[in-house]
């Protein structure tokens, strides 16, 4: 995990389009989920109460929080020093 944050660049307007291709990229791979689901159980299947949806929802911000907190914080430690380029 650190190996993978001493890589990312300095840039800002590189990290933000690096996180632009991330969401595409993840929105994508839920709507191939959503496809291949409805594709194998029907319609039918993919219908929850409400509830169960925002919970699911609420749990995802959650974590996507968590992770975000993580990344802030790992950042503050290591802002004094310049990553790593591979060639």
């Amino acid at each position: 995990m650190t190996q993978a944050v001493e890589a990312l660049p300095d840039d800002p307007e590189t990290l933000k389009a690096m996180l632009i291709a991330e969401r595409q990229r993840a929105e994508r791979l839920v709507q191939i989920i959503k496809d291949l689901q409805r594709h194998r159980f029907g319609r039918r299947a993919e219908s929850l109460p409400e509830d169960q949806l925002l919970l699911a929802l609420e749990d995802a911000e959650q974590r996507e929080a968590a992770a975000a907190a993580e990344a802030e914080a790992i950042g503050g430690r290591t802002s004094g020093r310049r990553a790593k380029t591979t060639r």
